[in-house]
């Protein structure tokens, strides 16, 4: 991989092991459309080259948040400010969308948006020039200047479309690729912005098993190779708690929790958005339920190891063995068991009929057998 792709890798390494700065933050965000708010009063702190992940219920606000981190929404209230690996603070409150993205955040979209009738080379190379610092007058002259940008651009395109496995398709139309692919090339494209954070919408949207395993490399390698800082919106539980150094929380507009995947699993009110109060009321919960399945029934003595000295051991009549086989020395007469032996469940069978009434060797009409006749 070139300088031009990986140069942020050493100072994003720095900036985490230096005290996990803060590259993006934002306090008390509120947004409202009319009557309805859509984010109340939420914190966001990210550190310097971690994945963050924003999970929540649909409706939760996450892409509300997005918007408002990247000048598409202005919330009402609240502080948003950016810090670049040059030094200094940017505020983004209210900041036009391209100025934003010039700074140094770059998003993709939930709904995949490219220029779906030029190439994939193309899609990059359009996202790659923005970065270029040439005239428009040297560009229509073709000097020397404007030449060498765009070699630079043509180069640092079919960089990227490597990186993220397109270098075979970059001269295919862009809405002629498979849906992964086509989620590959958009953040392909957002990545030729040279961003220091990276803001990826849902990108496991629509994609099969495989292509998000290729999703979930690709995420680790953005953030290890490139050292650029990831804020992901995801339902996909795997692919977050998989990839996520932590994890944030959304429900109708605020943050109910944050911590590590570990913890945010665990925690009571996450529980109760995704599966409701009674789960959460459950939750201490997934050891105790696991640990209620693996209870014996009450009343079943069969499912308890028998206490006491050797007299009382499996081996004794009326007993069971571990695998519920019959204890009893006696074998089976032709007229079947005994009425010794246990039953094919292991329990002791006390000539009991199905309803736990004692059979007394009758008839079904209630009469006394022959046998019973014969005494």
């Amino acid at each position: 991989m070139t300088t031009d792709v990986t140069k942020g890798v050493a100072a994003g390494a720095d900036g985490s092991a230096a005290g996990q700065d803060n590259v993006l933050e934002a306090s008390g965000v509120t947004l409202r459309f009319g009557g309805l708010t859509c984010l109340n009063s939420v914190e966001l702190g990210m550190r310097r080259g971690e994945v963050l992940a924003v999970i929540g219920p649909n409706g939760a606000g996450k892409t509300s948040l997005f918007n408002s981190l990247t000048g598409v929404y202005k919330p009402q209230e609240g502080r948003i400010s950016f810090r670049p690996k040059d030094g200094g603070e940017k505020q983004l409150l209210g900041s036009k969308p391209h100025l934003v993205n010039r700074l140094g955040l770059a998003r993709t979209f939930q709904n995949i948006r490219l220029f779906s009738a030029l190439t994939a080379l193309e899609n990059v190379k359009i996202a790659a020039e923005t970065r270029q610092r040439v005239g428009p007058v040297s560009i229509m002259l073709g000097l020397p200047n404007a030449r060498r940008a765009e070699r630079e651009s043509d180069e640092r395109a079919h960089r990227l479309l490597k990186f993220v496995g397109l270098e075979s398709k970059l001269n295919e139309i862009a809405g002629s690729l498979s849906y992964g692919d086509q989620r590959s090339l958009e953040i392909a494209r957002a990545l030729a912005t040279d961003p220091q954070v990276l803001l990826l919408d849902e990108p496991a949207a629509g994609t099969n098993p495989t292509e998000k395993l290729e999703l979930e490399q690709l995420i680790r390698r953005i953030n290890a190779e490139l050292g650029v800082s990831v804020l992901l919106i995801e339902h996909d539980m795997r692919l977050v708690m998989s990839v996520a150094d932590r994890v944030m929380v959304l429900n109708f507009g605020k943050k109910i929790a944050e911590g590590t995947p570990s913890e945010v699993q665990q925690h009571p009110a996450v529980i109760e958005a995704y599966l409701g109060a009674e789960a959460a009321a459950e939750a201490e919960p997934v050891q105790a339920v696991i640990a209620e399945q693996r209870r014996p029934v009450d009343g079943d003595e069969s499912t308890a190891a028998p206490a006491g000295d050797d007299a009382e051991g499996p081996g004794s009549e009326g007993g069971s063995d571990a695998d519920g086989a019959s204890g009893s020395d006696e074998t089976p007469s032709d007229e079947g068991p005994s009425s010794d032996d246990t039953t094919p469940d292991g329990s002791a069978s006390d000539d009991t009929t199905p309803d736990g009434s004692a059979s007394d060797d009758t008839t079904p009409d209630g009469s006394a057998s022959d046998e019973e006749s014969g005494k």
